[in-house]
């Protein structure tokens, strides 16, 4: 994995953390007030399902720690740990994932997210096929908190840096060992990053910077860029103006 992913894979990372914690806490709550407002029918589902739940005392009994135990640990807690790990890889892929901006791209992922939590049966307890499709299309309003979490927090964690060359078949930008010429891409906010101009011997010049990007010697084919604000890095030629 390179330093720039890794990078983009820490604001991820924290917007995961905060959008999972939600995720996970409000499908755990959705979950609780899903099976309180379907107790009657949850009882006679476990009085017919599992012989030690038999009787009214004994139905009760594992209704209860259905809902002490068995949403905290079955619902909430590996609800809260994918959300987490779909948040740091947004960050990770999101140049690639689909849909346009943050929040589009990170409808993308949080979708994905819900069908493998469906596809393993992770999503909430549910009794019949009423109450698992209400839990669904509860599953799916977190969902949605969840998306506009990570998009908001990761806006805030990266920046947007574009880099541009006059003839990237001469000279190419390399960020951290990766090709970004003529490329955008997230950076965490206030990181560094090693740049490399890659071209003809004499070809380059000094480097451009605009709006929150610097470089430590901008006349240096080999330097070190910061990333305190979205913006530009760019090369200029010689016999150039700039």
């Amino acid at each position: 994995m390179g330093l720039n992913r890794s990078a983009s894979a820490i604001g991820g990372l924290k917007a995961g953390l905060v959008g999972g914690t939600f995720f996970g806490a409000a499908v755990g709550v959705l979950n609780y007030a899903l099976l309180e407002a379907f107790k009657g029918t949850a009882l006679a589902a476990l009085q017919a399902t599992y012989s030690t739940c038999y009787g009214n005392a004994a139905a009760q009994s594992c209704f209860s720690r259905a809902l002490t135990y068995g949403i905290p640990f079955s619902v909430v807690l590996p609800a809260a740990v994918v959300a987490i790990l779909f948040g740091t890889l947004y960050g990770m892929y999101f140049e690639y994932l689909p849909g346009g901006g943050y929040r589009g791209r990170a409808a993308a992922i949080a979708i994905l997210m819900l069908l493998l939590l469906l596809l393993f049966g992770l999503a909430g307890i549910s009794v019949n096929q009423t109450t698992r499709s209400v839990m669904n299309a509860l599953d799916g309003a977190a969902m949605v908190g969840f998306a506009l979490i990570i998009a908001q927090l990761y806006r805030r964690f990266t920046r947007e840096v574009r880099f541009e060359t006059p003839d990237r078949e001469k000279l190419k930008i390399k960020v951290d060992g990766k090709d970004f010429t003529d490329k955008t891409r997230t950076l965490s906010l206030h990181s560094t990053h090693k740049i490399r101009a890659l071209g003809e011997g004499g070809y380059f010049r000094s480097w451009l910077v605009s709006g929150g990007v610097s470089v430590r010697d901008p006349k240096s084919p080999e330097t070190t860029m910061t990333v305190d604000g979205d913006g530009l890095l760019k090369t200029s030629l010689p016999g150039s103006k700039a």
